[in-house]
């Protein structure tokens, strides 16, 4: 059964029928709610609603704000409690955004101010930095902390507003600092999110009797994923990586002392990748990484890789 209705956005009459929640309207395309296109929007506690704007308001704020060194606990026996606190802490943050989403008038532009908030946040986090390593250094924290903690906690909070919010955020984030971030959810990442072979570090580690789960391993894959692979330079690099690095295993593992040349590449390059990410010194890290990739692209991709080495 339909009944005729407005469009709050449009006012055109719509039909509207009794046994949706939403309707789209045929004229301008504006998501509804039933009950408002027939009128019979429920009243509303006008004073409870501008507390839970302010409380959501505030505490993205200071979820940015306060945002320091999230990849410290990213490791297998650590970021499921890390995670689990991050949720609780959380968590009536997730219902004062949810209530203004099913009781204020403008669900999609209330996303838009919570995302906004979180961007400006950030952005003027990032303005407190006067030297552009220190800048870069910051961002790669706050990209982690989106993709790792807030959008994973948001897309387990079951409510409406978590994958909208999660998808406007994620948009935006990416738009404003040119990254390139993911959605992810927590089972995702805890499983394991983006398992990408380590070529090169896989082949050292188990030349040197690590294993394929050693912590350096599993450090490397870490920082690869959730930082260096979530900037277009980053991106590029892992890309340029995984291009190269194959053959570059294959050419060394016929040389006879593949033995000593992984344990040289293991001290010049993994081990001083290790110590910046423990250091937290993220930017450093990539500067070596990167002198890893083109120095081994230098010396085993040439055309006559194969008869010097």
């Amino acid at each position: 059964m339909f009944r005729e209705g407005t469009c709050p956005k449009c006012h055109e009459k719509i039909q509207v029928p009794d046994n949706r929640e939403k309707i789209i309207c045929m004229f301008c395309g504006e998501e509804i709610r039933v009950e408002i296109a027939l009128g019979e929007e429920k009243e509303i506690d006008q004073t409870a609603l501008h507390e839970k704007w302010n409380d959501a308001l505030a505490g993205l704020r200071e979820t940015v704000r306060t945002c320091r060194k999230p990849m410290k606990n990213f490791k297998k026996d650590l970021y499921e409690g890390v995670f689990d606190s991050f949720y609780s802490e959380h968590k009536q943050m997730f219902d004062s955004m949810e209530y203004v989403y099913q009781n204020g008038s403008r669900p999609e532009e209330w996303i838009e101010k919570l995302t906004e908030c979180v961007v400006e946040e950030a952005k003027e986090d990032l303005n407190s930095y006067k030297a552009k390593n220190q800048k870069s250094q910051r961002l790669l924290d706050h990209n982690f902390l989106i993709s790792i903690y807030l959008v994973p906690a948001m897309l387990k909070y079951p409510a409406e507003i978590s994958e909208p919010f999660a998808d406007h955020l994620i948009a935006s984030w990416n738009e404003t600092f040119k990254t390139s971030i993911g959605k992810a959810t927590y089972d995702n990442i805890n499983s394991g999110f983006r398992r990408k072979l380590c070529y090169i570090t896989t082949a050292i580690c188990g030349s040197l009797g690590k294993g394929t789960d050693c912590y350096e391993l599993r450090l490397l894959k870490q920082y690869r994923d959730q930082y260096l692979d979530t900037t277009p330079e980053g991106h590029a690099l892992v890309e340029e990586y995984y291009n190269v690095a194959p053959t570059i295993v294959k050419r060394i593992e016929k040389q006879p002392d593949k033995a000593q040349i992984y344990q040289k590449m293991y001290l010049d390059y993994l081990m001083p990748c290790i110590r910046k990410i423990e250091e937290q010194d993220y930017e450093s890290c990539a500067a070596r990484y990167k002198e890893m990739v083109l120095t081994l692209k230098d010396r085993y991709m040439n055309e006559q890789a194969d008869a010097v080495h």
